[in-house]
């Protein structure tokens, strides 16, 4: 009866009432939407938080630039290119400054040498090819006294190692980008490991053979500590083959080749790159998105936090050999390069680059410093065609990514190769959202030629509108409140203290103060309920419009420059700046460089 009454009253003053219901409607719209806009940019933030990693990629850049020569005897002329010069290495350390924040410190990681004897490397049709292309160490004879500035004709009198040559074969023997080889004398036997090429020479050197034999002294050591600093002696011989001489086996250098064809046999037969990391987005394939789990799942961080015996690797790998989630994988690790990726030895198409000596600094094959057991917990596939240039970002092939913390024991001894820190060995995790500050503090360190590079999957981009409209959000639930408010305390005022009359009217009709009182609210209270819910309602649809369209926006942004899942083939390219690319003239040939004593040579397996 009091709610009928109150509403018959209001009734009479109907333009008061729509225009009381109309702006309740519309301030209550604006208070819902900024209210559920705060909900929604705060849910989505929590989502953000989850979903995305902040990781901080290093390089140091070089300090100088070095040109480099070789000879190519075909052309009769040099090759030039660039080599970068360091004037030291420096350590991880520098980066571990105070307000870093770092969730996961950098690491300047290794690759590993895995030698399984049992696994296959290479699919069944292409395993006698490789072992082909990659050449055989031999005892050549040549036929007269000569200098192999041209190919010349000797004779394989025996063969140690390797299946692209037999005894007896008559071979064209050239020191390729040798400038100035040594003399090679008739009836004298020499080892050295040659690899077939195309001739490219013109003339009497090229007529009755399409190819010639390159030499090349793969005993060199290239052992390194973790200073950079060479561990081998620097005893370089003179050149590329070695004079086999009486009871030369039993001699030290003789030792040497014989432990270069065993070397030699297990890393082409039998070993495959092995990466331990603290995270996988840590490996560039996986945070751009090039490369996803295909198969069973990805490492936990708590098996990454505990050094967990867990593997992943790829799905082709498994396939040739058979194997399945839970398996079990023998890794004997014997060799670690610290100063490249692994595929920029093990190239993600498949081809096989020696760029370090397989020897070490006492002229024996790097023993095995640490054997596992791993379990198979998932597998992984590339969705991006590899690359023949890699950058050293790419996934190695054959690669295997193992919990860094599952390495118990020290790699101090297998060196092979140890440089500067660069981004696809050096790499940190940060909280979301705070890479400007870290590079505050990072610049106010003053070191010049390190550069410190973020991926953060677009988490910036996408916390900043959700910030921005958070904003909009507070600023809309501040005015509607203070808007509400006033509207309600201006009407009740007309609709409650300027209805004397009608009070006096229904006191004297027998109504008590309080029912009075309610007579008076009632009206108010249903106009306000029904504007308060129609609000709402329109704001949760504005919201959900907004929204829409900001994400719409965001996921456009996302998905060209930022994403964890689509493939940035422009982003691709500005990683290979950091590649420098390997000239003809690198294969087969070495470098006696005084300062580092390493082999810059390469040879290829397709």
């Amino acid at each position: 009866m009091l709610l009928k009454n109150s509403l018959k009253q209001m009734r009479r003053t109907k333009i008061k009432m729509i225009v009381f219901l109309l702006l309740i409607m519309l301030t209550v719209t604006f208070l819902s939407l900024g209210l559920n806009l705060w909900q929604t940019c705060n849910a989505n933030m929590e989502k953000y938080e989850k979903v995305f990693t902040t990781i901080g990629v290093v390089n140091q850049r070089e300090n100088s630039i070095k040109i480099i020569k070789s000879w190519d005897a075909a052309e009769k002329e040099y090759t030039y290119w660039d080599k970068p010069v360091y004037d030291s290495i420096l350590p991880v350390s520098v980066l571990d400054f105070e307000g870093a924040n770092y969730i996961i410190k950098p690491e300047q990681r290794a690759y590993y040498g895995a030698y399984c004897p049992d696994i296959k490397i290479y699919p069944p049709d292409q395993e006698e090819k490789s072992m082909r292309m990659w050449g055989s160490i031999i005892e050549i004879m040549p036929y007269e006294d000569c200098i192999p500035t041209e190919p010349r004709e000797v004779k394989v009198v025996k063969v140690l190692w390797g299946t692209t040559y037999k005894e007896g074969w008559n071979i064209l023997f050239c020191d390729h980008f040798n400038d100035n080889p040594g003399a090679l004398e008739s009836g004298k036997t020499y080892i050295t490991q040659a690899q077939s090429v195309p001739n490219y020479h013109t003339g009497s050197y090229h007529h009755a053979y399409r190819e010639e034999s390159i030499p090349a002294n793969l005993t060199i050591s290239s052992q390194k500590n973790k200073f950079g600093e060479m561990v081998a002696d620097k005893d370089i011989p003179h050149e590329n083959w070695e004079e086999v001489t009486d009871n030369f086996y039993e001699t030290k250098t003789g030792q040497k080749w014989k432990a270069l064809s065993e070397a030699s046999d297990r890393f082409i037969k039998h070993t495959f790159p092995v990466v331990p990391i603290n995270k996988t987005e840590f490996l560039m394939d996986f945070l751009q998105g090039n490369v996803h789990i295909s198969d069973g799942r990805d490492i936990s961080d708590e098996e990454y936090g505990k050094g967990e015996k867990v593997c992943i690797m790829p799905q082709t790998f498994a396939k040739i050999n058979d194997l399945k989630i839970g398996d079990k994988l023998n890794l004997q690790l014997y060799f670690a390069d610290y100063e490249r990726a692994a595929s920029q030895t093990y190239m993600p198409w498949g081809g096989l680059v020696l760029n370090f000596g397989l020897l070490n600094s006492e002229g024996k094959a790097y023993p095995v410093f640490e054997d596992g057991e791993y379990e198979i917990v998932g597998f992984y596939n590339n969705i991006v065609k590899p690359t023949m240039q890699p950058t050293g970002y790419e996934m190695g092939y054959n690669a295997v990514v193992i919990p860094a913390k599952s390495v118990k024991n020290s790699d101090e001894n297998n060196i092979v190769a140890y440089g500067p820190m660069k981004g696809y060995t050096t790499s940190f995790q940060i909280p979301n959202g705070t890479t400007r500050e870290y590079l505050e503090k990072f610049k106010a360190l003053g070191i010049n030629n390190l550069e410190v590079n973020f991926y953060d999957g677009g988490y910036e981009k996408l916390a900043s509108g959700m910030d921005n409209l958070k904003t909009v959000a507070v600023i809309l639930v501040a005015i509607s409140v203070v808007t509400t408010l006033s509207i309600l305390l201006f009407f009740v005022f007309l609709f409650i203290s300027k209805q004397k009359k009608r009070t006096a009217i229904e006191r004297s009709l027998g109504m008590s103060k309080k029912e009075c009182i309610l007579s008076m609210l009632y009206g108010v209270l249903v106009i306000t309920s029904i504007g308060a819910i129609m609000g709402s309602f329109a704001g949760f649809i504005i919201t959900k419009f907004v929204m829409s369209n900001a994400m719409n926006a965001e996921k456009e942004l996302y998905s060209t420059v930022y994403s964890n899942w689509v493939n940035n083939s422009d982003k691709a390219s500005r990683l290979s700046e950091t590649f420098v690319s390997t000239n003809l003239t690198d294969v087969y040939s070495f470098m006696s460089n005084s300062d580092t004593c390493i082999i810059s040579n390469c040879t290829y397996i397709y």
